[in-house]
């Protein structure tokens, strides 16, 4: 097994290329893997990227590492070239797919302020992709209900409005809310979670040196609702540590993996900080 380059409290921070990296961890050892891998040259001289057969790679070093019912998250984009967006968010997705033990569960949406600007012929991105994936074998965690946010309509069950379902069979049904987020009159998360603006000025989470980020509050959520306190999480492109300083904050222990030493150390020194105050948006 390498040696980590800073392991103190259940967090450990591995100075290395995750693919000689990964094959020296114990198998079965993750309850979640949360990463941003770098690909397409999308910050060309900023990082090294990997290939789509990488990704695929590492699909199957994921199953190997993860407990049964364990959960993969990706935060992953595709750049811009000569006009065209990549499909390597999808190529990467159908790959998975195909691997056996994966299950495709979502992918969820990242939305987040672009830049302005003209974006002459396509549109300003306001979102990443977040493919989530759960091993075969066991029930995966989904603590949802630690991410509800008060609802803003009705405050008792009988004043809810009703909704309209479409059947399989393209009839239409009426349906009225009923559970646990009716109940306490609050709204569970959907597919798309909101963070606001992340550039400078707007997170200071995101503002570490480090040219693609996420949010600390992305990463706090994900932890959140695919763990539990005291789980184990990985993250083979740990960047700056954003996935390190989540756990740290939340109670899980992290096992981290960074190409580059320059930001190793500043993954370690984020994790000497203290707990910022930022919290971020979600809708």
């Amino acid at each position: 097994m390498v040696a980590a380059y800073y392991c103190e409290a259940g967090l450990a921070i591995y100075h290395g290329d995750c693919r000689l990296v990964l094959p020296t961890l114990p198998a079965g050892s993750f309850d979640l893997m949360l990463t941003s891998p770098p690909y397409d040259n999308a910050r060309e001289g900023a990082y090294q990227s990997i290939s789509l057969d990488d990704l695929e790679a590492l699909g199957l070093e994921a199953i190997r590492l993860l407990k049964p019912g364990g959960v993969a998250v990706w935060v992953i984009d595709g750049p811009v070239n000569d006009r065209a967006r990549s499909t390597t968010p999808f190529e990467m997705v159908c790959r998975w797919s195909r691997l056996p033990g994966w299950r495709f569960l979502e992918c969820l949406i990242y939305g987040r302020l672009g830049a302005p600007g003209a974006y002459t012929g396509r549109f300003r991105k306001d979102h990443e992709y977040m493919p989530v994936f759960v091993k075969d074998g066991a029930e995966h965690v989904c603590d949802k209900r630690a991410l509800a946010t008060r609802a803003v309509f009705g405050s008792k069950r009988g004043g809810l409005r009703t909704t309209s379902i479409r059947n399989r069979d393209g009839s239409l049904a009426t349906k009225v809310p009923s559970g646990w987020a009716v109940e306490n009159n609050m709204k569970m998360p959907g597919t798309v979670w909101e963070y606001g603006g992340v550039g400078a000025g707007n997170d200071p989470s995101t503002d570490t040196g480090h040219p693609a980020v996420f949010p600390e509050a992305l990463a706090r959520d994900v932890v959140t609702c695919f763990s539990r306190p005291g789980d184990h999480v990985l993250d083979p492109f740990s960047g700056s540590g954003t996935t390190a300083r989540a756990c740290k904050d939340l109670g899980r222990s992290c096992s981290a993996v960074e190409i580059e030493s320059k930001w190793c150390d500043a993954a370690i020194r984020r994790l000497g900080q203290s707990v910022l105050d930022f919290d971020g948006v979600r809708s």
